[in-house]
């Protein structure tokens, strides 16, 4: 008689188990493609209210304004996969803008200032790298300090304002404001490059491996022989090239020398690394995460111009979107997204 002693042991049956199956994939697709629908759907909207936005021209206009963004949040996702952070890569990239305006000023070829500037990225890259993996300075403080020491030269070598030279060499205009076959502008040929290289090296190369393994369990990867330090090391390498890279293109893109031009691509840079950590991998900052991530911010920003939607709205919606889909990754498969060491 006693119905809370019998045993009740019901199997589902075969359309149960398929409709759980297929809320589990409907569930598994929202979390991993989350930011790829979003884009979508963001596109979407914006064509549906202003006519313009969907045009060619409009679209390659979206990728460059995702280019120097793009460029600094592939850096950034090196470093941050390895379980280290930067805060100073908006002011090395600003640095050696103007640093390339004043090497032309000085009549310095236009291409060896482009060495010379990329050069200068990835020494000061080397010294963030150097204080991090040698001293032990915790990346945020140690790239903390640099920005700071960067901000100051920045603005001593412009004097505080805008830099422009007399007159620019043929071919400056190449990196930011020339076009191919015009109509792709020069910004987006190199974003589309190191974009695929990104994705190559981090995804399916060796280093690559050694790189998620270092910021997966630095212990463990020394136990198996990878040379943690030099991953890290390599990491902030390719972050300064990077820098030196975008510092060109906001040179030529800009047409001077401004000590504040890099400071609009700060927070995006860093809200596109971690956004596109949804995408694909569950919390793992990833290279194709960080493209799409970038594209979403680029379309939030192009269509916010063009909707004239108020300008403190960019903001605004890039931290809520940050906030929103870091927090449904989490819920989504039951635990927090990866942290940061700092």
């Amino acid at each position: 008689m006693a119905l809370g002693s019998q045993q009740c042991n019901v199997e589902a049956t075969p359309a149960e188990s398929k409709k759980v199956s297929q809320g589990m994939n409907v569930k598994v697709a929202l979390r991993r493609y989350g930011v790829l629908i979003t884009l979508i759907v963001l596109f979407s909207i914006f064509a549906s209210l202003e006519p313009q936005f969907y045009r060619t021209e409009n679209i390659f206009n979206i990728i460059r304004q995702a280019s120097i963004m793009g460029l600094l949040s592939l850096g950034l996702t090196g470093i941050v996969s390895v379980g280290e952070f930067d805060i100073s890569f908006a002011a090395v990239a600003t640095f050696c803008g103007v640093l390339n305006i004043v090497l032309i000023m000085n009549s310095v070829n236009l291409y060896l200032s482009w060495i010379l500037s990329i050069a200068t990225g990835i020494v000061l890259a080397g010294i963030n790298g150097f204080n991090v993996v040698f001293m032990g300075i915790p990346s945020f403080i140690a790239t903390l300090g640099l920005q700071a020491i960067l901000t100051g030269l920045s603005r001593f070598f412009t004097g505080g304002s805008v830099l422009y030279a007399a007159s620019y060499p043929p071919g400056f205009e190449v990196m930011g404001r020339a076009f191919v076959f015009k109509i792709i502008p020069t910004p987006v040929i190199i974003f589309v490059i190191f974009a695929a290289l990104g994705v190559i090296f981090l995804e399916f190369s060796r280093s690559g491996r050694y790189i998620y393994a270092t910021g997966g369990n630095p212990e463990a990867a020394t136990h198996v022989g990878i040379d943690v330090r030099k991953i890290k090391m390599m990491a902030f390498l390719i972050m300064g090239l990077l820098c030196g890279v975008a510092g060109i293109i906001m040179a030529s893109m800009f047409g001077s020398g401004n000590p504040q031009m890099g400071d609009g691509f700060l927070n995006p840079a860093i809200i596109g690394c971690f956004l596109g950590a949804v995408f694909l991998k569950d919390g793992l900052t990833n290279s194709r995460g960080t493209v799409v991530a970038c594209l979403l911010l680029a379309v939030l920003e192009n269509g916010f111009v063009m909707t004239s939607v108020p300008f403190y709205m960019k903001e605004i919606v890039q931290g809520i979107v940050l906030l929103v889909a870091v927090g449904m990754v989490s819920v989504l498969r039951g635990r927090p997204v990866q942290g940061v060491k700092m």
